[in-house]
């Protein structure tokens, strides 16, 4: 499939999918090292030359972030589609994060509470689960302190051995930032790519670490009142 002349490919391996009885996908589980740069590193250079491309996208996806995101994040992949990652042990300077994908709308009640805990909250209204539209309305009335946030990305994957890597341009409400990353379910091929890459000796921070900034950021911006006419 071919939308703004990028090819849009998965962002999960082609595992095999089990549901669990709260009707989410079982968890995979990978390594992550993830930076933000001022600048373009050398190592978008050497990705683009030593990797193989296998492909380029462009979507938004709108994040529910909360004072846990950087240990727990939700987000509706493209607007539609949810899925919560799970921050578990580091491995040395690495991320280890589970991937679980819910199946599509509606949600079932098992699924609906599941999602409930992973945004901190005792429940959920059943009629959230009809619809994103529907979920997003429902935590704005009950619980304000979640934050819908969306994030334009546009990205280049590359592939090396286990190792994926991503260079993206991301975009939140103006705000706009450049990000390189590589993920494996291998430690130690992790590692060897990160040396290679030369990206080591940045800071790891992954999409929870850098968005729960912004989230803090709009909470304490302050209101601005107008006189009115």
């Amino acid at each position: 499939m071919v939308t703004k002349s990028f090819m849009i490919l998965d962002d999960e391996a082609p595992a095999q999918t089990k549901l669990g009885l709260n009707g989410q996908a079982s968890a995979t589980g990978r390594y992550e090292f993830r930076v933000w740069p001022h600048d373009m590193p050398q190592a978008a250079a050497l990705l683009q030359q030593s990797w193989s491309l296998v492909g380029a996208e462009r979507r938004k996806d709108l994040y529910l972030l909360t004072e846990n995101s950087p240990l727990r994040l939700v987000k509706l992949r493209s607007g539609n589609r949810l899925e919560v990652k799970s921050r578990r042990l580091d491995h040395g300077p690495l991320q280890h994060w589970t991937h679980h994908a819910y199946p599509l709308f509606p949600l079932s009640r098992t699924a609906l509470q599941a999602l409930a805990e992973s945004l901190d909250l005792t429940g959920l209204p059943p009629d959230a689960g009809r619809s994103p539209g529907h979920l997003v309305a429902r935590l704005g009335d009950m619980a304000p302190a979640i934050l819908p946030m969306t994030v334009s990305k546009s990205r280049l994957l590359f592939r090396e051995g286990s190792s994926r890597a991503e260079i993206c341009r991301v975009t939140v409400a103006g705000w706009s930032r450049l990000t390189l990353a590589i993920e494996d379910p291998d430690p130690d091929s992790a590692l060897a790519r990160l040396d290679v890459l030369r990206l080591g000796h940045m800071p790891n921070r992954s999409y929870g670490d850098v968005l729960s900034r912004r989230r803090l950021a709009a909470a304490r911006a302050p209101l601005i009142s107008h006189p009115l006419n």
